[in-house]
Parts: structure tokens; sequence; C-alpha cells
């Protein structure tokens, strides 16, 4: 009873699986809602397809007159097989559960990491944007008010005003940057 679980684990499972994680490390990378539920899916799919194509390689290699296609060699390599993908799924970051076994077994994955990190300088980025419009529209009402009051001091609109286009070229500059990021 218990090699027909494991059979049937190892056959429509456990190497799609791990492949499916090795491939895809970050929960929400193939649905944000049902992630787990496409990770089963999409490993029971691979499983059979890596049983098929190793029973053919095995099948094709000839070793003596029996040849490979034996119950063992497909034990092997289906095991095999899995404790790579579960490796490179783990190298990548797929196993976050590992840290209740202990902490230094957990490994973020890269996606999470590039994104965090893009996710930091886009803020960044709309930060400084909102910070140079709200400097901008405080210098032209700044001027506004200046000319209101008949404009007797020229320096000082004189100074607002290149400050006003200082700001204005910063915007832009950085108005550039966030549209040739996208």
């Amino acid at each position: 009873m218990i090699r027909f679980i494991a059979a049937g684990l190892f056959i429509f499972f456990l190497p799609g699986f791990s492949l499916i994680n090795a491939v895809f490390p970050a929960k929400g990378e193939l649905d944000e809602d049902l992630d787990f539920l496409y990770r089963i899916v999409y490993g029971i799919g691979v499983s059979v397809a890596l049983a098929i194509l190793l029973g053919f390689l095995l099948g094709s290699l000839q070793y003596g007159e029996e040849g490979l296609f034996t119950a063992r060699n497909i034990w092997v390599g289906l095991i095999s097989l899995t404790i790579l993908f579960f490796i490179i799924g783990w190298y990548r970051g797929a196993y976050q559960w590992l840290r209740h076994l202990h902490p230094s077994l957990v490994r973020e994955p890269a996606s999470i990491q590039h994104k965090d990190e893009e996710y930091e300088e886009e803020i960044k980025d709309v930060k400084e944007l909102q910070r140079l419009k709200r400097r901008q529209m405080s210098l032209k009402k700044d001027i506004v008010e200046l000319e209101k009051k008949g404009g007797k001091d020229l320096h000082k609109k004189k100074n607002l005003e290149e400050e006003l286009r200082d700001t204005e070229d910063e915007l832009k500059e950085l108005e550039k940057k966030v549209e040739d990021r996208f």
C-alpha cells in the first residue's frame, strides 16, 4: 500500500510540483489568488510529462540485454529529479515554510527582492515629484502675490522666477526619468 502511494506521489505530483516551484519561486507568480491551486495542477501535469520523458530516455538507452528501463532506474530518476528541483527551488526562495525548521534555511525569492528595490525607487521618485510640484505651485503663488503688490521688489521677483525655472527643469528631468522606466 505504501509503495502505491509513494509511486503515485512520484509519478503524478512531486517532481512536477518541485519543478514548478523552482521555475516560479515567489508566491503569487502564477496567479494572485489561486497560486497554490495552479502549482498543484501544473505539478500534476508536469510530473506526468517528466515520468514519460524519463521512461523514453531510459528505454532508448541500451545497457546489456535488459536495458535501463527498470523500476529501480525509474525510481532513482524520479527521486533524483525531485531532489534536484527541490534544491533549485529552495535556492531561489520557493520554500518559505522552512523557516519553521530553522531561520537560516529561508531564502527570499530574487524576483521579490528586485521588485522591492524597484518599488522603493518608484516611491522615492513619486515623493520627489510631489515635492517639486508643491514647490512649483508655491513659487507661482509667491510671484502672483508679488505682482499684486505692484511689483516694487524686482530683485525678489527675479530670484523667484529663476528658482521657478530651476524647479521646472528638475521636474521635467524627473518626469522623463519616470517615463523612460515604463
